[in-house]
């Protein structure tokens, strides 16, 4: 009788690990899906949200490739992008602040006269803390995006941002009545509609003055803020060596040979 009941119960734990890997094995063939979400407004705009995973990208095991993003775009078909990046620092130093992605977004968006808006918010203060998100932040994020949605009354948006912000975004929408869709055939958005994917032109200079930026602007301005504190300050090091810059600049090997993934 033991035997027989621990036999039962190792076949149901079987079941159950066998059931959860083919829903996990699932989930990564389509985490794609999960991604792009839609909204319309009482007045009939529509608003697409894609969450990207930033650097994570270009890497194989991601299953959810730079060319892909480009394809989304491709067929979502926006007027206007709006992408997670601080309109302030590219109004007064010409940079792309937001993660690589952003980068690439922008560089592809410019390159086909699609117009770029910037709708990111955070600060560096005694309280910043490096990859995080807060509902101060997405509050921000939030207000930027509806003041940008007044000025492109009636055109079709896409929202570019990091997928933790995705869900925070959407809600926020849906109590300023926005009201989300089913998109049908979902993961046809990542299959590329004509041309062969290619890096955009101007993505090596993009995200080289994006390294500079963070290699010695960034901390210069850190260090003369009088409002945080040594023990913050001591977490921005200007890069007098040019590790950083090295390190930053291999995405550019990709960029200029085409090539999709780090080795």
């Amino acid at each position: 009788m033991a035997k027989q009941k621990w036999k039962r119960i190792f076949k149901t734990v079987s079941i159950i690990i066998g059931g959860v890997l083919l829903v996990a094995i699932a989930l990564y063939a389509n985490i794609k899906n999960f991604t792009v979400r839609e909204m319309v407004s009482d007045e009939g705009q529509e608003m697409y949200y894609m969450g990207t995973f930033h650097d994570t990208h270009f890497r194989r095991y991601a299953n959810y490739s730079m060319d892909e993003i480009v394809s989304a775009i491709q067929n979502i078909d926006p007027d206007v992008v709006f992408i997670e990046a601080r309109e302030e620092y590219f109004k007064q130093y010409g940079v792309i602040d937001g993660p690589i992605d952003m980068c690439m977004v922008y560089g592809y968006c410019t390159e086909r006269g699609i117009p770029v808006e910037m709708v990111d918010y955070w600060i560096i203060d005694d309280n910043f803390q490096e990859n995080t998100t807060s509902d101060d932040r997405d509050n921000h994020i939030h207000e930027n995006i509806k003041e940008k949605c007044q000025e492109h009354e009636n055109e079709k948006i896409l929202v570019v941002c990091g997928f933790g912000h995705l869900s925070a975004q959407v809600d926020r929408m849906k109590e300023e009545n926005w009201k989300e869709t089913r998109i049908p055939k979902k993961s046809q958005l990542f299959k590329m509609k004509t041309e062969a994917f290619c890096y955009p032109e101007a993505l090596p200079e993009i995200w080289e003055k994006r390294a500079l930026f963070y290699g010695h602007t960034v901390p210069q301005l850190v260090h003369e803020d009088e409002r945080i504190s040594d023990e913050m300050k001591a977490n921005w090091v200007e890069d007098t060596d040019g590790s950083l810059y090295r390190y930053q600049m291999r995405y550019n090997e990709l960029f200029v040979n085409n090539e999709l993934y780090l080795k």
